[in-house]
């Protein structure tokens, strides 16, 4: 992958692989997400934290009252990703490039949830899952510099 600033745009360049890799994954989340079938309770319990660990009662309200747009924004940003990802040039603007980065922000945390990552300090292991883990936390730590020298 090669990433570049041209004035207010991100040009970010993916191999085959890499969008392959991106698009499916972003789509992996969408349907966790999505589905209460393929339910992920790790993962689900850090996406979506009870806001009120002590008071089930209002916590199960904030839920009820929360849960349902949390989630289409969350399935829309990785959609988002899933849509525009491809081999070769990808380009980004400002308003994209923060949707990318809230999306890769789950994608990565279904990602290290799978890795057993429960906790900040745990580390992810050896192997292919994660090398993945690792090569998103580089995209998104790009995009996130190349937000803050917007």
């Amino acid at each position: 992958m090669r990433i570049a600033r041209a004035g207010d745009e991100l040009h970010l360049e993916f191999e085959a692989e890499e969008a392959g890799l991106l698009t499916v994954l972003a789509h992996q989340f969408a349907d966790v997400v999505r589905d209460p079938e393929l339910d992920d309770a790790p993962l689900l319990a850090t996406l979506f934290p009870d806001a009120y660990r002590d008071d089930a009662e209002a916590a199960s309200e904030f839920h009820r009252y929360t849960r349902d747009e949390l989630e289409q924004r969350k399935i829309e940003a990785a959609e988002q990703i899933a849509g525009t990802t491809h081999e070769g040039l990808v380009v980004l603007d400002a308003p994209t490039c923060e949707t990318w980065v809230r999306a890769l922000t789950g994608i990565r945390t279904m990602v290290g949830t799978r890795l057993g990552i429960r906790a900040d300090g745990d580390e992810p292991g050896e192997g292919p899952l994660a090398e993945i883990y690792h090569w998103l936390g580089e995209l998104q730590w790009v995009l996130v510099d190349a937000l803050e020298g917007a």
